[in-house]
């Protein structure tokens, strides 16, 4: 009786020991919060810098009565885009800062792109723990003949890492765009997967008139480096 307490004790302590490393795991990112005329807490007055460790997602929060915030990167990320940002939150509502995952160790300055001159602070990115992967792609254009391509269009595989979900596609002939299609990864179906880009009249016009033609594929992806697949047409 006595040796099954001591186990009963023991798992019980295993069990509040491993919820305080949980609990740490998820408070280690320091919270962003707002007022209305400037990011409070963290330390460094008024730019304050905030802590967060490798592979964590820092949380914005709109304690101001009246205007809106949001968190916008100073640094454009392999997108194009910023950085990291949060979308834009209201008086008493909270969101994630985005891309803040993907960050490796060192100070990131951002701004509240709507008080962009009151507002600025610095997340500061410590050396623990592991960036989470960027997204990424690999595209393939199957399509290989233009009467192929001007009557259905352009046929693509796509394999999206898992952390990316979704990319835009921009097909091009040259320097001209000839289609457009966004792609949204089914999780239920192995990759990789088929989209088929349809073509404008204008660029099926262009194609008529060439008997080979190099057109090109690029697709986008969020906090990712842009991929670009290449065919020539006969």
């Amino acid at each position: 009786m006595r040796a099954r307490i001591r186990v009963l004790l023991y798992l019980g302590t295993v069990v509040v020991v491993l919820g305080v490393v949980t609990a740490a795991a998820w408070a280690a990112a320091e919270p962003i919060a707002a007022s209305d005329n400037a990011f409070t807490g963290g330390s460094g007055g008024s730019a304050p810098t905030y802590t967060m460790n490798q592979g964590d997602k820092p949380f914005l929060t709109n304690n101001g009565p009246v205007n809106l915030h949001n968190v916008k990167a100073n640094q454009v990320g392999p997108d194009s885009g910023p950085l990291f940002y949060s979308t834009v939150i209201a008086p008493g509502q909270q969101g994630p800062v985005h891309g803040a995952e993907y960050l490796s160790a060192g100070s990131y300055p951002f701004i509240c792109a709507i008080h962009p001159t009151e507002m600025q602070g610095t997340l500061v990115v410590s050396s623990i723990g592991t960036p989470k992967p960027r997204p990424t792609a690999k595209l393939v254009l199957r399509t290989k003949t233009i009467a192929k391509a001007r009557k259905k269009g352009l046929l693509v595989s796509v394999d999206l890492s898992t952390t990316a979900g979704s990319a835009s596609l921009v097909a091009k002939l040259g320097q001209a765009t000839i289609g457009k299609a966004h792609f949204n990864q089914d999780p239920h179906r192995p990759n990789p997967q088929t989209l088929l880009i349809k073509l404008t009249k204008a660029a099926k016009g262009k194609l008529r008139a060439k008997k080979t033609a190099k057109v090109s594929v690029t697709a986008s992806i969020l906090f990712g480096a842009p991929v670009t697949a290449t065919a020539k047409l006969k």
